[in-house]
Protein backbone atom coordinates (compact mmCIF):
# COMPACT_ATOMS: atom_id res chain seq x y z
CA UNK A 1 0.00 0.00 0.00
CA UNK A 2 1.57 3.36 -1.02
CA UNK A 3 2.20 6.27 1.72
CA UNK A 4 -0.02 8.89 1.12
CA UNK A 5 0.57 10.41 5.05
CA UNK A 6 2.10 13.63 3.44
CA UNK A 7 4.12 14.38 0.29
CA UNK A 8 6.98 15.45 3.04
CA UNK A 9 8.29 14.09 6.52
CA UNK A 10 10.62 16.43 8.84
CA UNK A 11 13.67 14.38 9.84
CA UNK A 12 16.05 17.13 11.73
CA UNK A 13 16.24 20.38 9.85
CA UNK A 14 15.54 18.28 6.64
CA UNK A 15 12.82 17.32 4.53
CA UNK A 16 12.40 13.79 2.74
CA UNK A 17 10.41 13.02 0.01
CA UNK A 18 7.56 10.49 -0.04
CA UNK A 19 6.65 8.83 -2.96
CA UNK A 20 3.14 10.75 -2.85
CA UNK A 21 5.32 13.52 -4.02
CA UNK A 22 6.97 12.51 -7.16
CA UNK A 23 6.98 13.20 -10.36
CA UNK A 24 5.95 11.03 -13.60
CA UNK A 25 9.57 11.68 -14.79
CA UNK A 26 12.09 9.38 -12.90
CA UNK A 27 12.89 9.27 -9.12
CA UNK A 28 12.39 13.45 -9.12
CA UNK A 29 9.89 15.52 -6.89
CA UNK A 30 7.15 17.31 -8.90
CA UNK A 31 7.13 20.90 -9.62
CA UNK A 32 3.86 21.18 -7.34
CA UNK A 33 5.44 19.79 -3.79
CA UNK A 34 8.52 22.09 -4.65
CA UNK A 35 6.19 25.06 -5.20
CA UNK A 36 4.28 24.38 -1.82
CA UNK A 37 7.14 23.73 0.48
CA UNK A 38 8.85 26.95 -1.14
CA UNK A 39 5.45 28.96 -0.11
CA UNK A 40 5.21 27.62 2.83
CA UNK A 41 8.73 28.77 3.63
CA UNK A 42 7.93 32.90 3.13
CA UNK A 43 4.75 31.94 4.92
CA UNK A 44 6.44 31.32 7.66
CA UNK A 45 8.47 34.20 8.11
CA UNK A 46 5.75 36.53 7.16
CA UNK A 47 4.04 37.54 10.54
CA UNK A 48 2.19 40.61 9.74
CA UNK A 49 -1.46 39.71 9.02
CA UNK A 50 -2.03 42.82 6.96
CA UNK A 51 0.46 41.74 4.27
CA UNK A 52 -0.49 39.61 1.42
CA UNK A 53 1.29 37.17 -0.95
CA UNK A 54 0.26 38.53 -3.91
CA UNK A 55 2.80 37.19 -6.41
CA UNK A 56 4.93 34.46 -6.06
CA UNK A 57 7.51 33.15 -8.54
CA UNK A 58 9.33 30.14 -8.35
CA UNK A 59 11.98 29.25 -10.58
CA UNK A 60 12.80 25.34 -11.23
CA UNK A 61 16.17 25.55 -12.17
CA UNK A 62 17.45 22.16 -11.82
CA UNK A 63 15.29 18.62 -10.85
CA UNK A 64 15.19 18.02 -7.50
CA UNK A 65 15.97 14.23 -6.68
CA UNK A 66 14.24 12.55 -3.92
CA UNK A 67 16.40 12.59 -1.58
CA UNK A 68 16.59 14.77 1.86
CA UNK A 69 16.82 18.33 1.31
CA UNK A 70 16.25 21.20 2.83
CA UNK A 71 14.38 25.17 2.52
CA UNK A 72 15.62 28.66 3.87
CA UNK A 73 13.66 31.55 3.83
CA UNK A 74 14.84 35.67 4.31
CA UNK A 75 13.47 39.10 3.44
CA UNK A 76 15.13 40.83 1.27
CA UNK A 77 12.61 43.91 1.43
CA UNK A 78 10.79 45.15 4.41
CA UNK A 79 8.79 48.24 3.61
CA UNK A 80 5.55 49.36 5.06
CA UNK A 81 3.41 48.83 1.83
CA UNK A 82 5.53 45.91 0.52
CA UNK A 83 7.25 43.59 1.30
CA UNK A 84 10.01 41.14 -1.11
CA UNK A 85 10.72 37.64 0.11
CA UNK A 86 13.02 34.82 -1.09
CA UNK A 87 12.98 31.40 -0.39
CA UNK A 88 15.64 28.33 -1.31
CA UNK A 89 15.53 24.64 -1.70
CA UNK A 90 18.70 23.28 -1.66
CA UNK A 91 19.56 19.44 -1.95
CA UNK A 92 23.52 18.24 -1.22
CA UNK A 93 24.44 21.70 -0.83
CA UNK A 94 23.01 22.70 -4.45
CA UNK A 95 20.41 25.43 -4.67
CA UNK A 96 17.57 23.55 -6.62
CA UNK A 97 14.97 25.86 -6.58
CA UNK A 98 13.89 29.56 -5.64
CA UNK A 99 10.82 31.42 -4.96
CA UNK A 100 10.38 35.25 -4.88
CA UNK A 101 7.18 36.97 -3.05
CA UNK A 102 5.63 40.26 -3.33
CA UNK A 103 3.71 40.92 -0.41
CA UNK A 104 1.43 44.21 -0.25
CA UNK A 105 -0.33 45.75 2.50
CA UNK A 106 -4.03 45.13 2.54
CA UNK A 107 -6.11 48.87 2.35
CA UNK A 108 -9.61 50.33 1.92
CA UNK A 109 -10.33 51.65 -1.26
CA UNK A 110 -13.83 53.35 -2.39
CA UNK A 111 -16.30 52.22 -5.14
CA UNK A 112 -17.89 48.71 -5.23
CA UNK A 113 -15.84 46.15 -7.40
CA UNK A 114 -18.39 42.76 -7.56
CA UNK A 115 -16.56 39.45 -7.38
CA UNK A 116 -16.33 37.54 -11.20
CA UNK A 117 -18.10 34.30 -10.61
CA UNK A 118 -16.45 31.34 -11.75
CA UNK A 119 -17.80 30.92 -15.30
CA UNK A 120 -18.12 27.27 -15.00
CA UNK A 121 -19.83 24.37 -12.45
CA UNK A 122 -18.62 23.55 -9.56
CA UNK A 123 -17.11 20.44 -8.42
CA UNK A 124 -19.69 18.75 -6.95
CA UNK A 125 -21.59 15.98 -9.13
CA UNK A 126 -18.71 15.79 -11.49
CA UNK A 127 -16.67 12.12 -11.70
CA UNK A 128 -13.22 11.83 -10.13
CA UNK A 129 -10.80 11.70 -13.17
CA UNK A 130 -6.99 11.81 -13.35
CA UNK A 131 -4.57 14.54 -14.15
CA UNK A 132 -2.61 11.97 -16.67
CA UNK A 133 -3.68 9.09 -18.75
CA UNK A 134 -3.42 6.00 -16.71
CA UNK A 135 -2.81 4.02 -20.03
CA UNK A 136 0.78 6.04 -20.31
CA UNK A 137 2.08 3.68 -17.77
CA UNK A 138 4.08 6.72 -15.95
CA UNK A 139 5.63 6.38 -12.20
CA UNK A 140 3.32 6.62 -9.76
CA UNK A 141 3.58 10.32 -8.17
CA UNK A 142 1.86 13.42 -6.96
CA UNK A 143 -0.12 13.46 -10.44
CA UNK A 144 -2.07 9.98 -8.98
CA UNK A 145 -2.63 12.14 -5.41
CA UNK A 146 -4.12 14.72 -6.64
CA UNK A 147 -7.89 14.66 -6.86
CA UNK A 148 -8.89 15.99 -10.55
CA UNK A 149 -12.65 16.90 -11.80
CA UNK A 150 -12.79 17.69 -15.52
CA UNK A 151 -15.42 19.59 -17.19
CA UNK A 152 -13.35 19.77 -19.96
CA UNK A 153 -9.87 17.86 -20.49
CA UNK A 154 -6.67 18.00 -22.97
CA UNK A 155 -8.87 17.65 -25.79
CA UNK A 156 -10.38 20.60 -25.92
CA UNK A 157 -9.48 22.72 -28.69
CA UNK A 158 -9.38 26.44 -26.81
CA UNK A 159 -9.59 26.08 -22.64
CA UNK A 160 -9.47 23.17 -20.70
CA UNK A 161 -11.71 23.49 -17.61
CA UNK A 162 -11.36 21.04 -14.69
CA UNK A 163 -11.21 21.61 -10.32
CA UNK A 164 -7.95 20.13 -8.46
CA UNK A 165 -7.47 18.88 -4.67
CA UNK A 166 -4.67 18.21 -3.15
CA UNK A 167 -5.78 15.79 -0.29
CA UNK A 168 -2.35 15.08 1.26
CA UNK A 169 -0.85 18.06 3.43
CA UNK A 170 2.85 18.79 2.79
CA UNK A 171 4.07 17.17 6.55
CA UNK A 172 1.68 15.31 8.52
CA UNK A 173 -0.19 16.81 10.80
CA UNK A 174 0.17 19.97 9.63
CA UNK A 175 -2.73 21.78 7.00
CA UNK A 176 -1.41 23.27 3.99
CA UNK A 177 -1.91 26.86 3.64
CA UNK A 178 -4.56 28.51 1.15
CA UNK A 179 -1.16 29.60 -0.94
CA UNK A 180 0.28 26.45 -0.25
CA UNK A 181 -2.53 24.42 -1.81
CA UNK A 182 -2.92 26.95 -4.16
CA UNK A 183 1.04 26.66 -5.41
CA UNK A 184 1.39 22.92 -5.42
CA UNK A 185 -1.74 22.78 -7.76
CA UNK A 186 -0.95 25.15 -10.27
CA UNK A 187 2.00 23.24 -11.46
CA UNK A 188 -0.53 21.17 -13.05
CA UNK A 189 -1.61 23.24 -15.73
CA UNK A 190 0.97 22.41 -18.51
CA UNK A 191 -0.29 19.23 -17.92
CA UNK A 192 -4.19 20.06 -18.12
CA UNK A 193 -4.02 21.88 -20.82
CA UNK A 194 -4.96 21.22 -24.19
CA UNK A 195 -3.07 19.26 -26.56
CA UNK A 196 -3.09 21.33 -29.18
CA UNK A 197 -1.42 21.09 -32.69
CA UNK A 198 1.93 20.58 -31.62
CA UNK A 199 2.72 17.86 -29.33
CA UNK A 200 5.23 17.89 -26.60
CA UNK A 201 5.64 16.44 -24.07
CA UNK A 202 5.49 19.83 -22.06
CA UNK A 203 7.19 20.41 -18.83
CA UNK A 204 6.90 23.18 -17.06
CA UNK A 205 10.55 25.39 -15.80
CA UNK A 206 8.75 28.35 -13.49
CA UNK A 207 5.57 28.99 -12.19
CA UNK A 208 3.96 32.33 -11.24
CA UNK A 209 1.09 33.04 -9.40
CA UNK A 210 -0.79 36.26 -9.59
CA UNK A 211 -3.33 36.73 -6.29
CA UNK A 212 -5.83 39.29 -5.40
CA UNK A 213 -7.40 37.26 -2.49
CA UNK A 214 -6.86 34.21 -0.38
CA UNK A 215 -8.38 30.99 -2.05
CA UNK A 216 -10.93 29.28 -0.63
CA UNK A 217 -12.28 26.11 0.20
CA UNK A 218 -11.43 23.01 -0.98
CA UNK A 219 -11.34 22.72 -4.79
CA UNK A 220 -9.25 25.19 -7.04
CA UNK A 221 -10.85 25.70 -10.34
CA UNK A 222 -8.58 26.47 -13.23
CA UNK A 223 -9.40 27.57 -17.16
CA UNK A 224 -6.33 26.74 -19.28
CA UNK A 225 -4.65 27.49 -22.16
CA UNK A 226 -1.18 26.83 -23.66
CA UNK A 227 0.28 28.64 -26.39
CA UNK A 228 3.49 26.92 -27.76
CA UNK A 229 5.79 27.51 -31.16
CA UNK A 230 7.56 25.05 -33.12
CA UNK A 231 10.73 26.12 -31.32
CA UNK A 232 9.93 23.99 -28.35
CA UNK A 233 9.34 26.84 -26.10
CA UNK A 234 5.75 28.03 -24.92
CA UNK A 235 3.50 29.59 -21.97
CA UNK A 236 0.81 28.30 -20.06
CA UNK A 237 -1.59 30.56 -18.68
CA UNK A 238 -4.60 29.49 -16.36
CA UNK A 239 -7.25 31.78 -14.80
CA UNK A 240 -7.75 30.62 -10.72
CA UNK A 241 -11.32 30.34 -9.26
CA UNK A 242 -12.57 28.80 -6.28
CA UNK A 243 -16.02 27.75 -5.43
CA UNK A 244 -16.89 31.56 -4.86
CA UNK A 245 -15.39 32.87 -7.84
CA UNK A 246 -11.92 34.78 -9.29
CA UNK A 247 -9.20 34.85 -7.28
CA UNK A 248 -6.05 35.37 -9.96
CA UNK A 249 -4.12 33.59 -12.32
CA UNK A 250 -1.43 31.66 -12.80
CA UNK A 251 1.66 31.21 -15.71
CA UNK A 252 4.11 29.16 -16.54
CA UNK A 253 7.09 28.35 -19.10
CA UNK A 254 7.21 25.49 -21.01
CA UNK A 255 9.46 23.46 -23.07
CA UNK A 256 9.79 20.52 -24.80
CA UNK A 257 10.62 17.25 -22.57
CA UNK A 258 13.26 15.00 -24.95
CA UNK A 259 12.67 11.60 -23.30
CA UNK A 260 15.25 9.35 -23.62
Amino acid sequence: MRDTQALFTAVGDQLVPSEAACSPWGELVGGGPVAGLLARAVERITDDPDLFIARLTVDLMRPVPAKPLTVTAQPLRTGKRLQVSEAVLTVDGKPSARATAQLLRRGEVDGVVPDVETPFAGPDGLPDGHLLPPELGLRWGVHDVIQVRWLEDQRATSTSKVWMHMPVPLLPGEALSPLAHVAVLVDCISAASPVGPIFGPWINTDITLYLHRPFEGEWLGMEIDRDVQPTGIGVANARLYDERGLIGSAHEAVMVNQLG
